[in-house]
């Protein structure tokens, strides 16, 4: 089986922000993944579905958002949602430089759901598909009015105070091992900011209102025990998408992180995801 050519670098995002990145290269590539990941973790926290991909001639390239992983910038913190689309521009300008001719899927997990999503309906022509795994546009722990206000107090005048996002690693995966591995990762955080509340939430409604623009190849998964985004809200996307190829996965009994679930069933999101990827790549109908 072929092994992929793995690189790192960095490039400048906006405000001069340095921003790092990997790439996972195919020796004979047909097409390029781009990869948004979650709140709090980083771009090498895929390897499941790089291992599974490997020999498909599928190139992965995935970088830090800002705030995150080993790019600059304060822990969790954005002045804007659209700090980050910035920087994904960039980042797949730069992409599409070296991958010239190739089909280029976006890949976003949670929070980068909520980014790749965005992205798509701000910037529809620089991609050829869109991946959601458990997009981050519903919150499943409902937040109390009152607290939903003093974010937004906060947000105009500290919006750079950062909190403990609360996230119950538990609540991950029922893969033990994975839970521990993500406990004890250095380069993983659970910061954020008052005004990246308040960014996010936005962002999430927003994609929400506008998922009629969707016309992309669209593949959503979701796992139905997802205690931490609630899988209605990719129900809503999927229902309201113009997309003439889209698909939805919910995987019943899984948690939030489905690519990094208990095997067997780890397994079977990996394969939906590739063979997505690789119909795609083959201009077939998708017949997962």
């Amino acid at each position: 089986m072929a092994e992929y050519i793995e690189n790192t670098g960095d490039f400048t995002g906006l405000y001069n922000t340095c921003i790092f990145y990997q790439s996972w290269q195919a020796e004979h590539p047909r097409g390029v993944v781009v990869i948004a990941h979650g709140v709090g973790e980083y771009s090498g926290r895929y390897r499941n579905l790089l291992n599974r991909m490997q020999g498909d001639g599928i190139s992965f390239y995935a970088l830090d958002h800002r705030g995150h992983g080993r790019s600059e910038g304060k822990k969790g913190h954005i002045n804007s949602f659209n700090d980050y689309t910035a920087d994904l521009k960039t980042f797949i300008q730069m992409v599409r430089a070296e991958t010239t001719g190739l089909p280029l899927t976006l890949l976003g997990h949670s929070m980068g759901g909520t980014i790749a999503c965005k992205f798509a309906l701000d910037y529809p022509g620089y991609i050829d598909g869109l991946l959601l795994s458990s997009a981050g546009f519903i919150q499943a722990v409902r937040v109390p009015g009152w607290k939903k206000g003093m974010a937004a107090l906060l947000s105009n005048i500290m919006p750079g105070l950062s909190m403990p996002t609360g996230l119950d690693r538990s609540a991950l995966s029922h893969d033990q091992q994975a839970v521990d591995d993500y406990a004890n990762d250095p380069l993983v955080h659970d910061l954020v900011s008052a005004r990246w509340y308040m960014e996010f939430s936005r962002a999430g409604e927003e994609c929400l209102q506008r998922a009629g623009e969707l016309t992309l190849p669209l593949l959503i998964i979701h796992g139905s025990a997802d205690t931490i985004v609630d899988p209605q809200g990719s129900r809503q996307v999927m229902e309201k998408a113009s997309s003439p190829d889209k698909q939805l996965f919910i995987f019943d009994g899984l948690y939030h992180e489905t690519m990094n679930e208990s095997p067997p069933e780890r397994e079977k999101v990996l394969d939906t995801f590739r063979s997505w990827i690789i119909r795609q790549v083959e201009g077939k109908t998708v017949e997962v």
